[in-house]
């Protein structure tokens, strides 16, 4: 079994479940190709043809972004505000709150 999928039994399958790989039966006949998504009805009849298993992709986990990789998103997209400029305090003000936003602060009242 490789990392990138998971040999999942046919009575733990649900539908939108991603297959890895194509699904053969006993003959080698393709019955799903790769990346089919699964729905009710294509769980069904996998039992028909004798399919006792499936690989199933797993999820890949999305790792957030370095705090320096945002900052510097929020500096070009805040290219035209001066930080210091006090004078355009609802810039700052929007800066401050996607900011906090993207970089997961907590925010008090």
């Amino acid at each position: 079994m490789s990392d990138s999928y998971e040999l999942v039994p046919l009575a733990h399958l649900y539908p939108g479940m991603v297959l890895a790989d194509a699904l053969l039966d006993a003959h080698g006949n393709v019955l799903l190709a790769e990346g089919v998504t699964l729905g009710e009805a294509t769980i069904a009849s996998l039992a028909r043809h004798g399919v006792a298993a499936a690989p199933i992709a797993r999820a890949v986990p999305v790792s957030a972004p370095a705090p320096e990789a945002i900052q510097a998103r929020l500096d070009h997209l805040f290219r035209r505000n001066d930080r210091d400029d006090h004078a355009d305090w609802a810039t700052g003000l929007l800066r401050r709150y996607v900011e906090d936003y993207r970089l997961r602060r907590e925010v008090t009242p």
